[in-house]
């Protein structure tokens, strides 16, 4: 029987492709010079493809008209270990024997023995052949294509001889080869982006294997990249044996399931993957809420893309309210929405009440006049080096806790932490090291993590660390604005810190330095220890001064007050008296409040003097 498109072929030409199934083919040829001959000249005179399947026993096992998408291949089992056990005869009417990436996704998809395409020729000892076998590469299954070969050449090729070792090799893949995840990445954006998501990808663990960059001034609405731009991804993802394909901005549920149904693969973008990579960092249960939250809001507005056309079945006699007036998939979609919302509303609330909490911390650090000073930038710029050193150099490293992970990775940390130090005066002020920011930084995300981003919000101080030796560091610098910006924070007192400048070249450093031009700069090293001392005295000279000068008299037996003091006061001057220990300090308000009764008053210090 011969199956596909076969509407207008004469039935002289239908018999004589019936006859194929009478040939038997050589176990060590891939095909035989009659079968080519046959195929090549019905091909010249319907001008359509034509398609033979052939199992190892050199029995014809279909014949199909029309593309190979459209031919009649026998169900194969390619889930296991070995080669299917067939192999795909074609032609191209066109004359190019080149395999497509649909022929390419059929030999790997289906584990075929192999797949030939002939190039259609008049003269039949002009036409050039293409042979495509599975291969192995690292451990991966992918492809090699024989190319040009003429027919008296593929003729000697052993095909027994290659399906062999081919199989055998398969055999040999180890078992955990499919779990891989390797990504072709696709952008239109620039190369440094592309850079860039390779860094996201491989903070999930994934390789990339390719990367493919389409500049466009449209994006395409039905698959962001152009028809062409996908055929070839789609032939990179099987050279490259890829299982994911990831593209550097946000698609919507449709591009998504236009792209997975033409790559045939896992199809996912710039938002998924970082708010995969948060799933992954979130710690403490805030951030775990936050990411939730986040990756619901993301998710919610997809799920009524993805159903839109289940919510349009409609059942029973159409009356309004009446049974069977909804399909089933509008019942699914609905209860699928109204439980993200439910999870969406209570993730808020927990949330809630986590915020009121850290208000509560908030108003004794206020109390207490302790100033905020907020580390911001760009993920991966040095933030939580900084802060760790920066504890250590203060003279509060006796009480420090311990401090967070330092790692040359993306979003190495996500938990805010506040750390008290103490200033060379003796001021004690809250440090807070912050998320990292990023380009194309999903709304979703800033909006769920505001509650821990209030530390920039309520900041005295922000320290604006960036990555010096990044060749993109302008426009990392922009990126951070841009979220500052969003959370109204763009205008606070800021102080620039240029990290790094032991990696950075004098190129990069002037160019930064001009585009900083006016602002306050230190340039830093944090991992070498290079001006951090600077650092801090440089917050002590931009945050708020909240100490007064005062002089008290302790008694001897106020020990615990004393201590208390020089502890949390910077102090200038202290004598031993006979009414106890006079200590002249600068103090906070509330440790002068403490002592009020001990101060000595100006009219006691003049008839002291006196």
């Amino acid at each position: 029987m011969i199956t596909g498109n076969i509407n207008g072929i004469k039935k002289t030409i239908l018999d004589r492709l019936e006859g194929l199934y009478d040939l038997v083919i050589d176990n060590d040829m891939y095909f035989s010079r009659e079968l080519v001959e046959v195929l090549n000249t019905i091909t010249a005179l319907i001008n359509k493809e034509l398609c033979v399947v052939i199992n190892r026993r050199g029995k014809i096992t279909g014949v199909s008209v029309g593309k190979i998408s459209s031919a009649e291949i026998p169900a194969i089992d390619a889930s296991g270990r070995r080669l299917s056990g067939f192999r795909v005869i074609h032609t191209h009417p066109s004359g190019d024997s080149k395999l497509s990436s649909m022929d390419i996704s059929a030999l790997m998809n289906l584990k075929l023995d192999a797949i030939a395409a002939i190039g259609v020729n008049e003269d039949i000892s002009s036409v050039k052949i293409n042979i495509g076998l599975c291969d192995i590469h690292n451990n991966s299954l992918t492809y090699k294509e024989l190319n040009g070969l003429s027919l008296e050449k593929a003729l000697n090729l052993n095909f027994m001889e290659a399906v062999t070792y081919i199989d055998k090799s398969l055999g040999a893949l180890k078992e955990d080869t499919e779990q891989e995840e390797r990504a072709i990445l696709v952008g239109t954006d620039s190369e440094e982006s592309l850079e860039e998501l390779a860094g996201l990808a491989e903070a999930c663990n994934v390789l990339p294997v390719h990367s493919v960059l389409q500049r466009k001034n449209k994006v395409n609405s039905a698959y962001y990249a152009g028809q062409g731009k996908i055929e070839e991804i789609a032939h990179l993802r099987q050279l490259q044996n890829a299982n994911v394909v990831i593209f550097d901005d946000e698609l919507s549920g449709s591009q998504v399931r236009n792209l997975e149904e033409a790559l045939s693969c896992k199809v996912i973008d710039r938002t998924t993957l970082i708010l995969d990579i948060f799933a992954r960092r979130a710690k403490s249960k805030e951030s775990i809420l936050q990411v939730e939250l986040a990756m619901l809001s993301h998710k919610l507005p997809r799920l009524r893309d993805a159903n839109a056309n289940l919510s349009r079945i409609k059942g029973g006699v159409g009356l309004k309210g009446g049974v069977g007036s909804r399909g089933p998939g509008e019942k699914k979609l609905e209860t699928d929405r109204r439980h993200i919302e439910t999870r969406i509303e209570e993730i808020k609330n927990e949330l809630r009440r986590t915020i009121e909490q850290r208000a509560v911390q908030k108003t004794r650090r206020t109390k207490g006049n302790i100033s905020n000073v907020a580390i911001v930038g760009y993920t991966n710029a040095g933030k939580s080096t900084l802060r760790n050193k920066l504890c250590s150099l203060s003279s509060s490293n006796t009480i420090s806790k311990e401090g967070v992970l330092e790692a040359d990775m993306l979003f190495a940390t996500l938990d805010t932490t506040v750390r008290a130090i103490v200033l060379e005066d003796s001021r004690r002020i809250a440090l807070s090291d912050t998320v990292g920011f990023i380009s194309k930084l999903p709304h979703d995300l800033v909006e769920a993590f505001k509650s821990t981003l209030e530390e920039v919000i309520d900041a005295d101080l922000l320290l604006h660390v960036v990555d010096a030796s990044n060749e993109e560091a302008i426009k990392q610098i922009q990126s951070v604005n841009a979220v500052l910006s969003e959370l109204n924070a763009v205008d606070k007192n800021t102080i620039i810190l240029l990290n790094k400048i032991d990696k950075a070249s004098d190129e990069n450093l002037k160019e930064v330095r001009s585009f900083l031009q006016g602002q306050r700069l230190i340039e830093i090293s944090a991992v070498k220890g290079i001006n951090l001392q600077e650092v801090l005295t440089t917050i002590g000279e931009e945050i708020p001064i909240k100490l007064t000068h005062k002089e008290f008299i302790l008694p001897y037996d106020e020990q615990k007050l004393i201590s208390m003091i020089h502890e949390n006061s910077k102090v200038i001057k202290e004598d031993y008296i006979e009414e106890g220990v006079h200590i002249s300090a600068m103090v906070y308000e509330e440790i002068w409040n403490k002592l009020k009764r001990y101060e000595v008053r100006a009219e006691r210090q003049v008839r002291g003097n006196s």
